[in-house]
């Protein structure tokens, strides 16, 4: 399960759901790396996008296109390109 900022802060899961189940939460995101981690792990990242090793479904999207974009519902993850 991936749960995003977007949808809002909370995520309110039924007391049932984790009783019946083995469930293990783990965060992810900016937050959960430290800034000198991110910042050394970069390079090698950028690498493997650009390198065709990590494929990444975004598609670049001019900003003056945004307001068109916006409503989006492809599967793609959309980034914003001065």
């Amino acid at each position: 399960m991936q749960i995003g900022s977007i949808a809002g802060e909370a995520a309110p899961i039924p007391s049932a759901v984790l009783r019946a189940a083995r469930l293990h939460i783990v965060g992810s995101g900016i937050g959960s790396v430290s800034p000198p981690d991110f910042i050394a792990e970069l390079p090698e990242s950028a690498a493997a996008v650009t390198g065709g090793r990590l494929d990444v479904q975004a598609r670049p999207v001019p900003l003056a296109d945004i307001a068109h974009a916006w409503d989006d519902q492809s599967s793609k993850r959309l980034v914003f390109v001065p």
